[in-house]
């Protein structure tokens, strides 16, 4: 294996357990540990941007609870599901049977019929929380399944299967406990994934440790990060190509990687070339490693006009934010 395929293997396999990432993972153990337990079944909602996690958090929590074999029949205690864009009715109970390894009837099942051999196997493999990864594809633009279909399918899946639910997605998601009255009672404080944030120490701290275990897996293989810029320099320029999201930090650096040749120190050059071939956060706000490197204003302003591209409002919590609400037109809550 060659230097750089080594290096952009490790790279691919990173997988940062950053204070965010713990958060929500701890919280989506504790919800399965209550079912295990015996106590009642619960819905939880996993939100953020994309590419900020969430599936690997789910995919983590499914990986500490693995199938295994009892009596010639596989149990699944927690159990993943993809939810794929253009999700008809049918497909819902067709996906858990899948991701449960059941076979798939061959004929053309009613949805009734399906729903109920669904109902069969969960009970077979024990199952006692399901992930639906995605599941913000229920709420899109033309969905073939009405939010409060799909929300009152959730809440009969998780009282006749006596399963607890997590639904992930992005920040649409909160449409179907919107639709649903009942499924929104009986569900916990959705999980918010977001950004790390510039202004705030600790998050920034988060940010830059991050940053840093990617650039020691790249010295490790003879690529150190070295340019003209002071770590305060460098760390601005990847939050420029991220906006504080660590799955597009590690974007960039799998972008990195790629540009790697011959081992030895990466320039600014190379960076600038990593972070041209992305889609840069914000559709490009700000061209990460050009010569100055962006200002507090600008990357807040990065931020903002990032979590606006999904309807959300950054609250103004620092004269610098506030600076740049009023020379960008970033709008706060209370102006929208």
């Amino acid at each position: 294996m060659s230097i750089v395929t080594a290096l952009r293997k490790e790279i691919d396999s990173i997988l940062i357990q950053h204070p965010a990432f713990l958060l929500g993972l701890n919280t989506l153990e504790r919800l399965a540990n209550d079912r295990f337990g015996g106590l009642e079944p619960s819905m939880l909602s996993l939100v953020g941007p994309s590419r900020i996690g969430k599936t690997m958090i789910l995919q983590a929590l499914a990986e500490k609870h693995p199938a295994r074999q009892q009596n010639h029949r596989w149990i699944r205690p927690v159990l993943f599901v993809s939810v794929t864009p253009g999700t008809a009715p049918k497909d819902l109970p067709l996906s858990v049977i899948r991701a449960l390894g059941a076979p798939i009837p061959r004929e053309r099942s009613r949805v009734g019929s399906l729903y109920y051999m669904m109902l069969e196997q969960l009970r077979l493999a024990q199952t006692s929380v399901i992930l639906f990864d995605e599941a913000s594809h229920l709420v899109d633009v033309g969905s073939k399944v009405p939010s409060r279909q799909a929300s009152d399918w959730f809440k009969a899946v998780s009282d006749e299967a006596r399963v607890s639910i997590v639904l992930s997605g992005v920040f649409r998601l909160k449409r179907l406990l919107d639709s649903n009255e009942q499924l929104r009672g009986r569900s916990r404080k959705a999980v918010e994934l977001m950004p790390y944030r510039w202004s705030v120490k600790h998050e920034l701290a988060a940010f830059a440790g991050c940053a840093q275990a990617f650039m020691a897996a790249f010295a490790k293989h003879g690529y150190p990060i070295a340019s003209d810029m002071n770590t305060d320099a460098l760390m601005r320029n990847l939050y420029a190509a991220s906006a504080g999201n660590i799955g597009i930090l590690a974007q960039f650096f799998r972008a990195l990687a790629a540009e790697a040749r011959a081992p030895g120190p990466l320039d600014r050059n190379a960076l600038h070339h990593a972070s041209a071939s992305m889609i840069l956060p914000a559709d490009g706000l700000i061209t990460p490693f050009t010569e100055e490197p962006p200002s507090t204003e600008y990357l807040l302003q990065l931020y903002a006009a990032e979590l606006a591209v999904y309807g959300v409002s950054v609250p103004i919590d620092s004269p610098h934010a506030e600076l740049a609400a009023h020379r960008n037109a970033v709008r706060s809550p209370e102006a929208a």
